[in-house]
């Protein structure tokens, strides 16, 4: 995950001052890089590579508090978060029902996914069995 900021006076202005940062983006840090100061107090956002959307004034705290909401998720849902956020109206519910959400590895549809139980059902039944032999 990363972000690409820009000086946005310097960019209104017709020159392109901004660089990439990996989140978590500390501020001190990104107006040293970008050139902020007393004259170019704005920046903005023009590109970023995140598995949600953002716009160019996202402020660089929400980016920051969305991005480590990402990386607290399970890798399994991380892996496939851009595919999950079309069933959740945010990021904030999908994290809230990440509990609830079952990832079937190797599964492209449901026949994949019946036939993946059935393999359980059928483990854990020789399994009992086997248990409880005399």
């Amino acid at each position: 995950m990363r972000v690409y900021i820009a000086n946005l006076g310097k960019y209104n202005e017709g020159e392109l001052v901004g660089a990439w940062f990996t989140p978590p983006v500390d501020y001190d840090e990104m107006a040293e890089r970008i050139g902020l100061n007393e004259r170019y107090e704005e920046y903005a956002i023009h590109d970023y590579e995140l598995p949600f959307e953002i716009d160019e004034y996202t402020p660089i705290e929400e980016v920051n508090r969305l991005c480590e909401m990402v990386e607290d998720l399970p890798e399994d849902i991380q892996d496939e978060l851009s595919e999950l956020l079309c069933y959740y109206s945010s990021l904030e519910e999908l994290c809230e029902h990440a509990d609830d959400i079952i990832h079937y590895p190797d599964c492209d549809d449901m026949t994949d996914v019946y036939k993946s139980q059935d393999n359980l059902t059928n483990l854990l039944q020789l399994s009992v069995l086997s248990f409880f032999r005399i």
